[in-house]
């Protein structure tokens, strides 16, 4: 069973990111936008969420939106690993109580050390 569900629209990212958490010791699912996302998000019970904001079909922010509105969703923690730094993008995820906010490009020593205290026991 997946921990961590990663979600962003460029398949390159998704497996980088994929292959540092699992390199960790985590389990990861792939989505390749938010509505992909959402649907992986109801169904399974991961521990957490690591999502770009800028993707097709749903973006990120709409995404931890719609999992903020959903009682088995509402306090996944969500990462948000992204190329956007505008001030708005950055309000707007606060204000849905992400757990994090990593620029791209990110390390996967800098993307341990943000996802490591979300998920103990490793």
């Amino acid at each position: 069973m997946a921990e961590v569900l990663v979600v962003d629209d460029s398949s390159t990212m998704r497996k980088a990111i994929a292959h540092a958490l699992e390199g960790a010791g985590y389990v990861c699912d792939q989505a390749e936008n938010g509505a992909e996302g959402l649907r992986l998000a109801l169904q399974n019970p991961y521990r957490l969420v690591i999502s770009d904001l800028q993707m097709p079909v749903m973006g990120g922010l709409n995404f931890i939106a719609a999992l903020r509105s959903r009682e088995k969703t509402r306090h996944l923690p969500v990462v948000v690993l992204t190329s956007a730094h505008e001030v708005e993008s950055v309000e707007r995820a606060k204000a849905l109580a992400v757990s994090g906010y990593l620029l791209k490009p990110v390390t996967p020593e800098r993307l341990l050390e943000r996802v490591r205290p979300l998920l103990p026991n490793r």
